[in-house]
């Protein structure tokens, strides 16, 4: 599937339902030919310009709501249970504690990692759980992960930085020095928006804290269920 016209698909929709197709056709224009055999310059070049109209024309509120609309999403599938856990007891510790099973059987099994690269993870507070902090959870996101074993070890921090996100418009823009605006980032803290909304079944909101576009050497996201919030 083309990463590039699927996300565009939903860049579309989530800015005709919230501002009509006059907004849309602005923002989206000459994103007709782009798709994943485009060049990369070609791509983050239209996609800074599409962000930076998005900041002028959205309110914070609204651009929140737009650019996490684009998220990929965890499997549906694996969050039912935990969210009937949430029904019956509306326990976001135990939630928290279920989603880390599920992220250590992942490493586990699915990506064949030592344990001692496990634990670091897990003491780094890496990956699908986060942490409770408060009235919202913070979540660092896990190196992309078919780079998760050569990041481990490598020691440069720019390296580090260009191998880290799961977005292939992120790496290229760290590996080609164009700059994109953080709130891009917003598309990837839609994954834990995504997450928590489906087990809380309420509104969430997200913030960026740290993000590899800015320099920084970790994504981390706050997550703040409304179910906290009272």
């Amino acid at each position: 599937m083309d990463f590039e016209r699927m996300w565009l698909d939903k860049l579309s929709s989530q800015l005709l339902d919230l501002k009509g197709k006059e907004f849309r056709d602005m923002v989206l224009i000459n994103s007709e030919t782009l798709n994943s055999s485009s060049s990369a310059g070609a791509v983050l070049q239209w996609t800074a310009s599409a962000v930076e109209k998005m900041q002028e024309g959205l309110s914070s509120e609204d651009l929140h709501d737009v650019v996490t609309g684009c998220a990929c999403h965890y499997p549906r599938t694996k969050l039912l249970p935990i969210r009937d856990a949430f029904r019956k007891r509306g326990s976001i510790g135990e939630c928290i504690s279920l989603l880390e099973n599920q992220f250590v059987e992942s490493l586990r099994d699915g990506m064949d990692l030592d344990q001692q690269i496990i634990e670091k993870l897990l003491e780094m507070n890496m990956g699908l759980p986060g942490v409770l902090d408060g009235k919202r959870i913070v979540a660092t996101k896990i190196p992309k992960s078919c780079n998760l074993k050569k990041w481990f070890y490598e020691k440069d921090p720019e390296e580090r930085r260009k191998m880290y996100c799961h977005c292939p418009r992120v790496n290229q823009a760290l590996m080609l020095g164009i700059q994109v605006p953080v709130d891009y980032c917003l598309c990837g803290a839609g994954f834990y928006r995504d997450i928590w909304e489906t087990i809380t079944e309420t509104s969430v909101r997200v913030e960026i804290i740290e993000s590899v576009f800015a320099g920084d050497d970790f994504c981390r996201v706050a997550v703040s269920p409304s179910v906290l919030q009272g």
